[in-house]
């Protein structure tokens, strides 16, 4: 089932099954490079991709990275 909500200021579209799911499947939130506080800290790629997300209105989960760092041991986003 599609479902319409609104996010980042835009209304959307979204699989049922998917909403709330993007940091479930998103490489990026299992990286240690990923610092959503500091936008200077924050790799450079993750703050394009959520640049074009913002300026598209969509969300794109990351599923491959040549810059993936593992976190350390407790790292939460």
């Amino acid at each position: 089932m599609i479902e319409t909500y609104e996010h980042h200021g835009v209304e959307v579209k979204i699989r049922s099954d998917l909403k709330g799911r993007h940091r479930d499947f998103c490489l990026c939130h299992s990286c240690g490079k990923l610092d959503i506080t500091d936008r200077q800290a924050n790799c450079p790629k993750a703050n394009m991709l959520y640049a074009l997300c913002c300026l598209c209105g969509m969300t794109t989960p990351v599923f491959e990275c040549p810059d993936f760092v593992e976190k350390p041991e407790g790292g939460e986003t």
